[in-house]
Order: C-alpha cells, then sequence, then structure tokens
C-alpha cells in the first residue's frame, strides 16, 4: 500500500455531524481504507497529532471529538455510557457513508470503541484498543486506592475513584484544570510532563475550562451513571458473543504492562487477540513514543485479510451538514 504524503493534526479538514442529541466534531485526512480514531479523557481529538499524521499516509482517518469533550456538544441527558457514545459513533460513520471501518481506541475512548465493535460486529472488520480497563472485566480494581508499608501509592489510579462522585471532583477542580492536567500527564508518564508541549497543555486546559466542558470530563467516570451501566452492558454482551474481529491491544510500558496484565484484562474480550507493550511510553500513547504505536498500527491492520471498502472524504469540503 502506498504512503501518501504527511499532513500536520492542524492542517486536517473540520467536519460537524448533527446528531439526535448531540453534534459531533471530527478531523479528517488521508485516502484509503477508513480508520475510525477515539480518545479518552481529558483529551480529545489532538491525542492523534503525532499518530493520526502517520496513519494517514496508508488510511483515511476519522479522529472525533467524542460527546462533551472540545468541539462536540454536551448531551442535555447526560449520558456518557459506553453504548451511547458507541451510538455516536454509528452516527458519524453513517453520516459519512462507511460501511465497514477499522477502529482505534485510548483511554476510555476504549469503552465507546468496543461498544461499537460489540453491537455491530459487521461494522468493525480490526479494532484496537490502549490503556484501559473495560468496566466488568478489571476497571473497578484499578480504581481502589493502594497503599504500602510506606504510605499511599499516589502513582496507582486513585483518581478513577475520586472522580467516580463527579460532583466532588468538579468542586476540587474548577479553576484548577491546568494544575489538574500538569498532575494527570505526569502521574501517568514514562518521562514527566516533557512529552507534552505547553502549547498542548494550553489547548487542552482551554477545552476544559468552557463552561460545563470538565463537569461533562469527570461524567464519564460516574459510578452511578455510567460506570455501573457500563459493568452491565460489557458483561452482558461478552457473555452472549465476545468480539470475533482481529484485535490488538496496547499497553504503555511504564503504565498497563507487561503483557500478562493486558492478557487479563482482555482474554475474555475477544478470541483473535494481539498484545503488545508500547516502549518509552505511559499512559500518552500519542506523545510518548507514537512512531513506535502508529507503525504497529500500520502492521497490523495492513495484514487484515478482511479489508475495509477506501473512501474518499474530499467531497466533504463544501458540503453543509448541520441544516
Amino acid at each position: 500500500m502506498e504512503e501518501a504524503k504527511l499532513i500536520p493534526f492542524d492542517e486536517w479538514e473540520h467536519q460537524r455531524v448533527a446528531l439526535k442529541d448531540v453534534n459531533i466534531h471530527l478531523r479528517y485526512a488521508g485516502r484509503g481504507p477508513p480508520l475510525l480514531l477515539v480518545h479518552g479523557v481529558p483529551q480529545f481529538s489532538l491525542t492523534w497529532h503525532t499518530i493520526g499524521p502517520i496513519l494517514a499516509q496508508t488510511f483515511t482517518v476519522i479522529a472525533v471529538d467524542t460527546r462533551g469533550a472540545a468541539q462536540s456538544t454536551i448531551p442535555r441527558d447526560n449520558d456518557y455510557s459506553a453504548s451511547t457514545c458507541a451510538e455516536d459513533l454509528k452516527g458519524v460513520l453513517d453520516f459519512l457513508n462507511i460501511t465497514e471501518v477499522y477502529a482505534f481506541s485510548h483511554d476510555k475512548g476504549v469503552a465507546a470503541t468496543a461498544a461499537l465493535a460489540l453491537k455491530y460486529p459487521s461494522l468493525i472488520k480490526a479494532v484496537g484498543f490502549s490503556e484501559y480497563a473495560l468496566p466488568g472485566f478489571g476497571y473497578e480494581q484499578f480504581w481502589n486506592p493502594s497503599s504500602s508499608p510506606n504510605g499511599w501509592d499516589l502513582n496507582a489510579n486513585w483518581q478513577l475513584a475520586f472522580f467516580s462522585v463527579p460532583e466532588a471532583a468538579q468542586f476540587f477542580f474548577q479553576g484548577r484544570e491546568r494544575e489538574m492536567l500538569i498532575w494527570f500527564f505526569y502521574h501517568a508518564s514514562y518521562a514527566g510532563n516533557s512529552s507534552i508541549s505547553q502549547d498542548h497543555l494550553d489547548r487542552y486546559t482551554r477545552e476544559l475550562t468552557k463552561p460545563g466542558f470538565l463537569r461533562s470530563s469527570f461524567e464519564y467516570y460516574s459510578g452511578t451513571n455510567t460506570i455501573a451501566k457500563d459493568n452491565a452492558f460489557f458483561t452482558e454482551m461478552v457473555r452472549e458473543r465476545p468480539l470475533a474481529q482481529p484485535i490488538i491491544v496496547l499497553g504503555g510500558e511504564a503504565s498497563i504492562a507487561p503483557v500478562s496484565v493486558l492478557q487479563s484484562l482482555f482474554g475474555e474480550i475477544g478470541r483473535d487477540i494481539t498484545y503488545d507493550i508500547i516502549p518509552k511510553a505511559g499512559h500518552w500513547i500519542g506523545d510518548e513514543n507514537p512512531r513506535w504505536t502508529a507503525d504497529r498500527l500500520v502492521k497490523f491492520f495492513t495484514e487484515q485479510e478482511n479489508t475495509p471498502i477506501s473512501v474518499d472524504l474530499s467531497y466533504l469540503k463544501d458540503v453543509v451538514s448541520l441544516v
């Protein structure tokens, strides 16, 4: 498959798709088989600023902002469950007339992408998950604060439990979004804050400080509104029909590793799973080792026999999509 020229992420085209209760914003570039990228929290599509352009040399890459993030709108019903977010993704693909797609996801985006693959198995030809554990399959163990004889382990994922009460999390972090992000990016990284540029820190901060968006980000962690629903959904769906598509699961070596940990989290999810560890990376795979990650994904997806039909989205350039 011939590579096209590399297009910087900030030069990608914009598109907005009006769905039932939200408008979903996305960026796109490239030509070839479609590849959907789904970010996590507290990031947005900027997550893919390094990985995306490399992938767009081989694929038509579509990077969404999920509901309540960045340039997408906040839903009135406050529903951030994986199943509902999957319907947003399906709505975007329907708008783009895409009936077959590859997908790769990071962090909270894994839940929506896994739900999409479970609900619409013929749509997703191969799928990738990174740096997450699904509710019902390990997430709840990650959010337990842990201690040792030397005290509480601040490098554990105690924030997942704290964020599970969005009202409390919002109270403590409103007005301190930048400080929260600085800690967040340091906490789960391989090389500390050096991997996140000041420009990108400013951009992530700016999106979270818009009215309502900090609270929206915490709703993805809500124990009652989101995690409990996701637990029930994934437990039932995986028990009935594990994913049959080829799957790649990636973890950063300073985060969710080694491979045995990934296997314990995803072994029940599907039948055809490849595992790998991203070297010199923690949680922030798009900033710490993007070239290795992108190359690994190109290798995985181009090796698949069941390739999605290639698409060219250049026709969207002057299309009215909101009215």
